[in-house]
């Protein structure tokens, strides 16, 4: 019972972390739609949570789209 508590506690502050953290965050690219964007010409890079710069918003979102991790942008330019 003692585990389970402990278990609930950590969860819980996991959980707290990840909402106050967001709000740091610049504003997450919209990766449903990249048809009016021209990929070939674009530099605008960006920083994932895995520590990989981007070039730009098609690459992060390829990767993204591949990734079995949930991704985010941490900030904007180089990591």
């Amino acid at each position: 019972m003692a585990a389970m508590r402990l278990l609930l506690l950590c969860v819980a502050l996991i959980c707290l972390s990840d909402l106050t953290s967001a709000a740091d965050l610049p504003p997450q690219p919209n990766c449903q739609d990249l048809r009016n964007v021209r990929c070939d010409i674009l530099r605008s890079p960006m920083c994932g949570n895995d520590g990989r710069t981007y070039s730009n918003i098609c690459s992060y979102c390829s990767m993204k789209r591949n990734s079995i991790t949930p991704m985010y942008v941490v900030k904007n330019g180089a990591c």
